[in-house]
């Protein structure tokens, strides 16, 4: 790979437990080799017999809790720690075989494990216990610096980090409370993934999507471009094998999204002679057979250039890194960085319904010095045909600065105006990213957002604002002194777990 194409590439990519026998009925013996194991068969007991609490070796903050019930019996489970008011999970149903996953532990505590009759009266069965572990000690320093309680969403937030010097960056997804302890972990190492490139929550199959940044190494070999998984670790799928890398010929670029249907959307890389662009496609999972693709080319004139000898000069010409599919009603949404322009398409006829941008077809309402985004991240729309866009507006190094900005559209007059603006300015909490970043709406109206920096001259953090420009939960990652976590996006969303007050 010859020098200036892997600076486009590096600019492009986004870059012991044990269990501790606290069981309340009577246990047989527990042998060395069963450490990791507590189990309960105590035939005089007509509640609860077989317990068992097993670690899960994918990720040690959690467990799997088993147990018998002489009669069906609908039951939940309470579990915490001396520091740690933990959560309750229930069963849907009444059931002889009882399972738990258990999850969301911090590191290094001793949980008490509570099992209850779910009644209107609930009768406690048992009591055990599990000592979390650690999670993987090259996982970056945090630092929570803001935390109001009231006013901040509660949940998990869920990222993939890369980091300024490859040295630091590993495949891995990490899950933080808002306390800013890690909660859950995955780790995936196969030779061709150098790190893991977009991380997604799916709220209905309670699954997390995963694409791979594959390594240059993965050109000539067949290799997935992505896996989903369950939050046990366990994966239940993988994209079919290409020959190809991240940001490489075919590939995937910025995102890779699940359709409700089962089929898979992302911008796939084309290089045409030395101009570098995409197309978006929705592909069969499993064959990757091509269902649907929009093509840039096919409405705008690509630029000229002349590559040299060596094949070292390429136009990034459109560089898209959001795509938002409603399939069922025939729309999509394509956001191109380099255009500074976010598209509404009809699927039917690929054809371009509005362009919202300096150049496009709205008009903009207000007095704003700086009406427009600039080479912005992850636009959201509210809703299929939405009135309101929320992006994550980078900014030229022209404006330098970056800023968090809502436009309310009005597609009968073609106008837009500006309904929400924070660039941190007024709290001295300006920032400039010329890469990378998000702006997530959440449901309490607050506004999450990944700043994530690839040069060495701030910090990459994430930040909860709300519309009155107040930040009330601030994480801060660790900066060395010749390298720092840089993040590309991140999902703030309600786990399925009631949290203990």
């Amino acid at each position: 790979m010859n020098r200036i194409f892997a600076i486009l590439l590096l600019s492009l990519a986004f870059l012991s437990v044990s269990c501790e026998n606290k069981v309340s009925l009577q246990h047989n013996d527990i042998s060395d080799e069963d450490i990791d194991v507590i189990s309960d068969d105590d035939p005089e007991t007509d509640l609860l017999t077989d317990l068992k609490v097993e670690e899960n070796r994918q990720n040690s903050l959690s467990c799997r809790l088993t147990f018998s019930t002489a009669d069906e019996k609908k039951t939940f489970v309470k579990y915490y720690s001396s520091t740690h008011s933990g959560y309750k999970i229930a069963e849907n149903e009444a059931k002889n075989e009882h399972y738990f996953f258990l999850w969301g532990m911090r590191e290094n505590l001793d949980y008490t494990i509570e099992i209850y009759s779910d009644e209107e009266e609930p009768e406690l069965l048992a009591t055990t216990g599990f000592h979390s572990g650690n999670a993987p000690n090259y996982l970056p320093v945090m630092n929570l610096t803001e935390h109001n309680a009231e006013k901040t969403a509660g949940g998990f937030v869920l990222f993939q980090y890369a980091a300024t010097t490859y040295d630091h960056i590993f495949p891995v997804a990490v899950m933080v409370d808002t306390d800013g302890y890690v909660v859950w972990y995955f780790e995936y190492d196969p030779w061709y993934a150098s790190s893991f490139g977009d991380v997604a929550w799916d709220p209905e199959t309670q699954t997390i999507l995963i694409a791979l940044t594959k390594d240059s190494s993965a050109a000539d070999s067949l290799a997935e471009e992505a896996i989903k998984i369950d939050l046990e670790g366990n994966i239940l799928w993988e994209a079919p094998g290409i020959m190809s890398y991240y940001y490489g010929p075919g590939s995937w670029n910025h995102a890779y999204y699940m359709m409700k249907d089962g089929s898979v959307t992302f911008p796939q890389v084309i290089y045409d002679g030395c101009v570098v662009t995409d197309r978006i496609v929705n592909l069969d999972a499993d064959s990757y057979g091509e269902i649907w693709s929009w093509d840039y080319r096919d409405f705008f004139e690509k630029p000229d250039c002349t590559a040299n000898q060596s094949g070292d000069y390429y136009i990034d010409w459109t560089h898209t890194n959001s795509v938002t599919m409603y399939k069922e009603e025939g729309i999509v949404y394509v956001n191109s960085r380099n255009f500074s322009t976010f598209f509404k398409i009809d699927m039917d006829s690929g054809a371009i319904i509005w362009r919202l941008g300096k150049d496009g077809d709205f008009t903009f309402v207000g007095d704003n010095p700086n009406p427009w985004f600039e080479l912005s991240h992850d636009p959201e729309i509210n809703g299929v045909n939405g009135d309101k866009v929320i992006l994550y507006d980078n900014g030229s190094a022209e404006r330098g600065f970056t800023r968090i900005v809502e436009y309310t559209i009005n597609e009968t007059t073609m106008t837009a105006e500006i309904t929400f603006e924070f660039d941190g300015s007024m709290i001295d909490k300006s920032w400039w990213s010329e890469y990378w970043g998000d702006a997530d709406r959440l449901e309490n109206g607050n506004i999450f957002v990944t700043a994530g920096f690839y040069d060495m001259q701030q910090i990459s953090r994430f930040f909860e604002v709300t519309r009155d420009g107040e930040i009330v939960w601030e994480l801060l990652f660790e900066k060395a002194d010749d390298w720092q976590v840089s993040l590309y996006k991140a999902d703030k969303f309600v786990p399925p777990l009631e949290f203990i007050k």
